[in-house]
């Protein structure tokens, strides 16, 4: 597929802060890229810069072929979704959708504005409260028509900052299934950013993890959360959280706490390590070494429970069946073929 964005050694400085440093992106012309990464990672300031809002102090942005660093926001044709809803209150859910059609520059006459408008407030389900005041809407509702302004332009490329953050975790992942069958459906180009893991696992074609200004790794989201490159990325992909335990080299094995966690395999670092293992990856029985059990959380269709193992405090999931409580002996024991193996350095 052909590149609708292309982004090249990026950077962006405010004062003595670094926010973006040396940033390399594409987005196919039929994709949702999701950006990942915690507050500060540099994520806002990447979207302002795409939309023009913001000028890089180097690097280039292309937008569909053509180099853009020179072009206004509005010759930029993107538009950008933010978390907040910035609709106008007391004008109508129609007229707010309609608002930037409207701008100069544009010349739309008003039965291809009213058109417009009924396309986007059919795809959003908002028909029926098109005459309704935004100040009469629910968070959802509002959301939508602030997406429904965004797509009535029909732009080259979406940008969404966030735009689910404000709403409530079961209207979050209702909106998110809904955002991503609406991309299909426009067949536009999406960069959706966010701080939450599942959207990013569940929305996108692919993930870019984002920290401290710099790409740490991008590609498929199984391919992110099942290969990560290194222990900064496996942290921010992934819940319940990966234990991360700092290892020896014991004749053939690896050790923790004077504990023997897993052999040694082709390619581990010498020395040192920290490993990685997911919760999912660490069971309750089969291990040489005891634990104790301090905490047992139910999480529905499975139970977290929180081990004193190894010198330190690791984490298991596991099936809600599982006869475990508070204050049980268990022997832990990692799987070898999934538990990541970094050098100490990283």
């Amino acid at each position: 597929m052909s590149a609708a964005l292309a982004i090249r050694g990026l950077t962006k400085r405010f004062g003595a802060v670094q926010a973006l440093t040396g940033v390399d992106l594409d987005l196919a012309a039929d994709e949702l890229l999701v950006l990942l990464g915690p507050t500060g990672a540099g994520k806002t300031t990447l979207l302002r810069c795409i939309a023009g809002l913001e000028a890089p102090d180097a690097g280039s942005i292309t937008l569909g072929g053509v180099d853009a660093v020179g072009l206004s926001p509005a010759q930029r044709d993107v538009a950008l979704v933010f978390q907040n809803f910035s609709l106008y209150p007391d004008w109508t859910v129609g007229e707010n959708i309609a608002f930037p059609l409207r701008a100069p520059g544009r010349a739309m006459g008003a039965d291809a504005i009213r058109e417009r408008v009924a396309w986007a407030a059919r795809m959003l389900r908002l028909t029926d409260y098109l005459d309704r005041p935004a100040s009469r809407l629910s968070g959802g509702q509002m959301q939508r028509v602030a997406i429904g302004r965004a797509i009535v332009r029909r732009p080259r490329l979406f940008l969404m900052d966030e735009p689910l953050t404000n709403l409530d975790a079961k209207l979050r992942e209702s909106l998110r299934v809904e955002l991503a069958v609406l991309r299909r459906e426009l067949k536009t180009p999406m960069l959706y950013v966010t701080h939450d893991q599942a959207e990013a696992l569940s929305m996108g074609d692919r993930v870019a993890v984002l920290d401290g200004g710099r790409i740490l790794q991008q590609g498929e989201p199984r391919a992110v959360y099942e290969r990560p490159v290194s222990p900064a990325v496996a942290r921010l992909v992934g819940l319940p959280r990966i234990n991360l335990l700092p290892a020896e080299d014991a004749g053939g094995g690896w050790t923790a706490g004077g504990v023997a966690i897993v052999p040694r395999a082709a390619g581990d670092p010498a020395g040192r390590c920290l490993l990685g293992i997911r919760p999912e990856d660490l069971r309750l029985a089969g291990g040489s070494a005891p634990a104790e059990v301090q905490l047992v959380e139910h999480l529905g269709a499975a139970l977290l429970v929180t081990l004193r193992w190894a010198g330190m405090q690791v984490q298991a999931l596991v099936g809600k069946d599982a006869a475990v409580r508070r204050g049980d002996t268990v022997h832990p024991a990692a799987d070898p073929g999934r538990t990541h193996r970094w050098s100490a350095a990283d």
